[in-house]
């Protein structure tokens, strides 16, 4: 399985456009030329490699051209060439398996026209797709890989050769700006060659999940599986598992930095209401903390995403169901760390439910806490004891409409409260917080 970029500078994107249905027919690609990459040997030059590439010493001035070099150039082993290769249109599409808030395509054969994407929409060589502020977009291609642009990325599908008839399959992505992630897959063991093209830099991609950013001047790679050869003009660097590199425009790349390791959950309570936080522990060298919540394990499906400098985020703004909740810790350099997944449950608040009072009461070394006025409402409740009255780090168990808990604790005053629960996403708001003095 190979991935590579290739980075080159894009021309900017058209304004005068009108938008229309992901309906429409997508017209065919045009003919294309593209490359296929030579490593130069000891005794080459550019009239040797156009006699043995292309059969002809003649066409040694149109190589020179394509490489942006003179004919006479001196060449060095292991340089790379681009030889020219005519390849022609091809009907291939790519398939949306995800889209969220406001994304488009401006299409190859008509830059004036936006097609709106959503979920089934097809994709095809040349489209350039953009997202927009909380809007994401997973992309499929027949091979079974997928990738998924985030907010604030504009990006366009230069290549697309991926028929199951094909030596390989070939896709190619030129990013603007942004972040593209990617999970490579291939089909019955044919070769995947996913390169992703930026300004700054080049990289081949040996693995399946990468994450590359797009910022002014600069360029992130992070490799949570896989192994990627990293390339500018005057440096080859390669990234193992579990580093990355930043590549500044004009600079080497920098030495491979270790990601952060994934962060490790201390408190998943049973539910989240608005109000309630999931916490993990802290990294010392972690600027950030970056949240997604998606409804599948995968996080294909992004619904939202948080970035936190604290080690807790709540979910005030989501609907109230069943998520997957990804956390990565993001260090000093803007490189993503390795991914915390866990399940999740969302609740919402019924504010007509009376919020229910508690008692807590030593017995010997536990305390029993009970829920006074118990509603007929009620289907459960959950009661929480915490060693302070904040609440920072509670114990949480869900109870029948019994309403009693008992706690084993260390300590010699705890807190206690409750809430009535009335579905598996709805609750009513927490009592009174009830002291064991």
């Amino acid at each position: 399985m190979l991935t590579c970029f290739a980075l080159l500078a894009l021309p900017p994107a058209q304004a005068n456009t009108h938008v229309i249905s992901a309906g429409d027919g997508i017209v065919p690609a045009p003919s294309a030329i593209i490359s296929r990459d030579i490593k130069v040997v000891a005794g080459d030059t550019l009239v040797s490699i156009a006699l043995r590439e292309l059969g002809r010493t003649g066409f040694a001035p149109q190589l020179a051209e394509f490489n942006s070099l003179v004919v006479n150039a001196p060449l060095v082993a292991g340089d790379i060439i681009r030889v020219p290769i005519h390849v022609p249109a091809r009907g291939e599409i790519a398939q949306v398996v995800f889209s969220k808030g406001e994304v488009f395509a401006t299409r190859a054969s008509d830059d004036t026209v936006r097609v709106r994407l959503q979920r089934d929409s097809e994709v095809a060589s040349g489209d350039t797709i953009s997202t927009g502020d909380n809007s994401y977009i997973s992309i499929e291609f027949s091979s079974g890989s997928v990738i998924n642009l985030q907010p604030g990325t504009e990006a366009t599908l230069s290549r697309l050769n991926c028929l199951p008839g094909d030596d390989s399959c070939i896709i190619e992505i030129l990013t603007r700006k942004g972040q593209v992630t990617s999970d490579v897959e291939s089909r019955n063991q044919q070769p995947v060659d996913f390169r992703i093209s930026t300004p700054y830099a080049s990289a081949a991609v040996r693995g399946t999940v990468f994450d590359v950013e797009a910022l002014p001047g600069q360029l992130l790679v992070g490799v949570t599986e896989g192994v990627v050869d990293v390339s500018t003009r005057d440096q080859d660097l390669n990234l193992n598992l579990g580093y990355g590199s930043v590549l500044k425009q004009g600079e080497l790349p920098s030495d491979p930095i270790p990601l952060l390791p994934a962060p490790v959950f201390k408190r998943v309570p049973a539910r989240l209401a608005p109000g309630d936080t999931i916490a993990w522990w802290s990294f010392s060298d972690a600027e950030r903390y970056i949240a997604h919540v998606s409804s599948d394990n995968s996080g294909i499906q992004t619904l939202s995403s948080f970035g936190v400098t604290d080690d807790r985020v709540g979910f005030d703004s989501v609907d109230a169901g069943d998520y997957f909740l990804q956390v990565r810790a993001v260090d000093s350099n803007g490189l993503r760390g390795f991914r915390s997944n866990t399940r999740i449950t969302v609740a919402s608040i019924d504010n007509d439910i009376e919020p229910v009072a508690t008692t807590v009461t030593r017995q010997g070394s536990e305390f029993l806490v009970t829920v006074q006025d118990p509603p007929e409402v009620a289907n459960g409740y959950e009661i929480q004891i915490s060693g302070n009255e904040q609440f920072d780090d509670p114990l949480s168990v869900d109870v029948n409409t019994n309403g009693s808990a008992i706690f084993r604790i260390e300590g010699d005053r705890v807190f206690s409260r409750a809430r009535v629960l009335i579905d598996p996403f709805t609750v009513s708001a927490y009592g009174p917080a009830a002291s064991s003095d």
